[in-house]
């Protein structure tokens, strides 16, 4: 008998982390009419979405909870679950670096007791991040968590020269000693390596 698509290939795809079920497999062996992948005409197929339809080849197919599903149809479905406008972007970059200056302060202040950083790191971490999705309403965006992440690495470091050059006094001299302290502050690096993991944690899900 004649297959669609070879022993071959249908047994790779058999083996494809065990996500193909045998069920399918067996149709797969069973086939003699051989279907093409929508986006990749030259290859050969037997899965499709369960969404659209459409007959995909693995390179075209993501395995969902409810099954397998076409890129397109998860971009559509992405679409509506993003609902953070460009503002919403800006705000979230505003109140997230005010926060953050806020921390830097503090793992600056505890610099010195590098130690106590490990525990303050991702407590703060988790605050900021409240913060930056309540300031927008707790809607979704594709990119607010990098937007937390660049305003928790500018705000720490803002807050932690800032602390520097209090120390000092406001100047010239108070600037650079400010920025040079934060910089080689090993607590808040410590602390800003830990938060940005809560961060992006938080923000990303």
């Amino acid at each position: 008998m004649e297959l669609g698509v070879s022993a071959v290939y249908k047994f790779s795809l058999f083996q494809f982390h065990g996500r193909i079920p045998k069920i399918l497999a067996e149709a797969m062996f069973m086939s003699s009419t051989p279907v093409y992948c929508v986006n990749h005409p030259k290859t050969e197929t037997l899965l499709t979405c369960n969404k659209c339809g459409k007959p995909v080849c693995i390179k075209c197919v993501v395995r969902t909870p409810v099954g397998f599903r076409c890129k397109e149809c998860l971009n559509i479905q992405q679409a509506g679950y993003y609902t953070a406008t460009p503002m919403d972007h800006g705000i979230a970059a505003i109140a997230g670096t005010i926060a953050a200056m806020v921390g830097g302060v503090i793992a600056a202040v505890l610099g010195g007791v590098w130690v106590i950083a490990i525990f303050v790191g991702p407590a703060a971490g988790g605050v900021i991040a409240e913060i930056t999705r309540r300031s927008i309403g707790k809607r979704r965006g594709k990119y607010i968590w990098l937007v937390g992440c660049a305003a928790l690495i500018l705000g720490s470091f803002l807050g932690a020269s800032l602390f520097g050059t209090l120390s000092i006094g406001f100047g010239a001299r108070g600037l650079v000693y400010g920025a040079i302290s934060g910089f080689l502050n090993i607590g808040l690096w410590i602390y800003i390596i830990l938060a940005l993991g809560t961060v992006y944690a938080r923000l990303k899900s």
